[in-house]
């Protein structure tokens, strides 16, 4: 069995909490997309964050991206400073913020929000409400359910299961979102669903 890891180096960057090959998915969803704006809830060493800024520079693409963390690390904040992305220390789960992250939803054009933070599934449930149509909401540490993560991803995959479909069944059904399968995002332990 092989030995599952929560971090990998990205250009000598600890990335952590991503499978290696996540590269390949956003790729795939990013050039199909081209979002005017990307807003990642949960920056932790910006790895992800990195990773997809990149990929818009190589390919390209529009590169409107905005990170929430609670924890402030002046490493973190000086290189995506260095690399002109917004990085914002806050409490996610305070109101203020909500509204923040709600007002550059609807006014960011075709927006992807990330959910991976402190309370994926209270962020997916939330954000989802204010998707525009077009706009793609996705959560990480993502399982169909228990069973397919005990079968298929534990111990294989990745080891931290925090939200299910039927933590976000509701919220997918009352804003009628459709699950992106362009790229099977479950097989890199995110969820994926894009805003009719």
């Amino acid at each position: 069995m092989q030995e599952v890891k929560g971090f990998f180096l990205y250009q000598d960057k600890h990335t952590t909490q991503q499978v290696p090959y996540i590269k390949d998915y956003f790729e795939k969803l990013l050039k199909d997309q081209n979002f005017d704006t990307i807003l990642e809830i949960g920056t932790s060493l910006a790895g992800l964050t990195y990773i997809i800024d990149d990929i818009c520079k190589e390919n390209n693409l529009n590169k409107n991206i905005v990170t929430f963390d609670i924890a402030y690390r002046d490493y973190v904040e000086s290189y995506l400073k260095e690399r002109d992305i917004d990085f914002i220390v806050c409490d996610e789960s305070k109101p203020e913020v909500k509204q923040m992250i709600v007002d550059m939803i609807s006014q960011g054009g075709k927006t992807l929000v990330l959910c991976d933070g402190g309370n994926k599934v209270e962020e997916f449930k939330y954000f989802s409400d204010f998707l525009k149509s077009g706009d793609f909401i996705m959560a990480h540490d993502y399982s169909v359910d228990y069973e397919t993560f005990n079968s298929k991803i534990k111990d294989k995959i990745w080891n931290w299961f925090e939200i299910k479909y039927s933590d976000i069944q509701t919220a997918v059904e009352k804003n009628g979102l459709v699950e992106y399968d362009v790229v099977d995002f479950k097989e890199a332990v995110w969820c994926c669903y894009k805003k009719n």
